[in-house]
Order: structure tokens, then sequence, then C-alpha cells
């Protein structure tokens, strides 16, 4: 771990002396900026949920007799790029509407309902899809494969995403404040 923040910190002090020469700022024209779909569906688009639907399929067929199976999730079907699409939805909806437990999220107590969550999906549904999701087939995993190989084609797929849709200027920084 130790290398590669020292690999991090010597490509951060050989970049710094190059001039910037880059034009920074959006790739690509927002027709309504206003809407959170358009604008959440440059970055996630459909290759990425077929992507994330194939790779959660196959990790379930791959480990089904390795998996407890409860009463309530026995009925398993095949993840459709819709539910996806769904439950990527769902998880950037839970960022917004913090609750003590996931299974909040489908509480029929009024004092804390949230009846998105169940008019999209049911928790049990939810909480199979969950326990399938995967970005990569772990079945090619191998001792070399280095410590990012499950998320792996999610960093790369980000990272050119971001790359097309913006530019940044010379100095970029994030911390714990910008992240949420």
């Amino acid at each position: 771990m130790i290398k590669q923040v020292m690999c991090v910190v010597k490509l951060i002090k050989e970049s710094s002396n190059e001039p910037f020469l880059g034009t920074a700022g959006l790739n690509i024209v927002i027709d309504n900026p206003e809407s959170v779909v358009e604008v959440l569906s440059l970055i996630v688009d459909d290759d990425h949920i077929h992507l994330l639907t194939k790779q959660s399929n196959l990790h379930h067929s791959q480990n089904t007799e390795k998996r407890e199976v409860l009463p309530k999730t026995l009925k398993w079907s095949i993840i459709t790029p819709e539910e996806m699409g769904k439950l990527l939805g769902l998880i950037i909806f839970m960022g917004q509407v913090r609750k003590e437990s996931i299974r909040n999220y489908w509480s029929t107590d009024p004092t804390i309902s949230t009846p998105i969550f169940p008019h999209t999906v049911s928790r049990n549904h939810f909480e199979s899809i969950w326990q399938a999701w995967h970005f990569r087939d772990i079945s090619q995993q191998t001792q070399d494969s280095g410590w990012l190989f499950k998320i792996g084609p999610m960093c790369e797929y980000f990272v050119q995403k971001f790359r097309s849709v913006y530019s940044p200027k010379q100095e970029l920084s994030l911390d714990e404040a910008t992240i949420p």
C-alpha cells in the first residue's frame, strides 16, 4: 500500500511542474441541466447498467450453492437492466435520505416511512439483487490480479466517463467536505 501511495505522490510532483495547456469545463451540452435524470445519464449510461446486470446475474449463478437461501428470497429471478437501474436510483436516493438500517427504507411506520422505496421494488427483491451485485467475474481472478480486481472495471469506466464529460482546471482538490 505504501508503494502505491509513493507512486501517486511522485506522479503529482512530476506533473505539477508542467504548464497547463488544456481547456477546462464541460465537454458536452446539457439540454436540461435541472433534470437529474439527464445529468446522471451522462455518467451512468445503458452500457454501464447492462454490465452491472450481466456481472450480477453471473455472480448469482456462480454462487447459488454457497449462499444461504432464505425462505423470503428463495424465489430468484434474473435481474433485468430496468431493475438494475431502479437499484442504482434507490442507492443514490439512500445517500440523500438517511436511515438507521437498510430495512428502514421499507418501513410502514408513518413516522419514518419513505413510500418511494416499497413502490419501486420490494425489500426482499432489493436485498436479493444487493447480495448478487457485482462488477466483475471473480472466477477470472488470479493471485497476480491486484487489489482492485473486483472494482477495476468500474474505476476504468468512471475515469473514462468523467474524462469525456468534464475537463478539470489545472488544480483540482477533493476532500471529505466535497464528496457528500
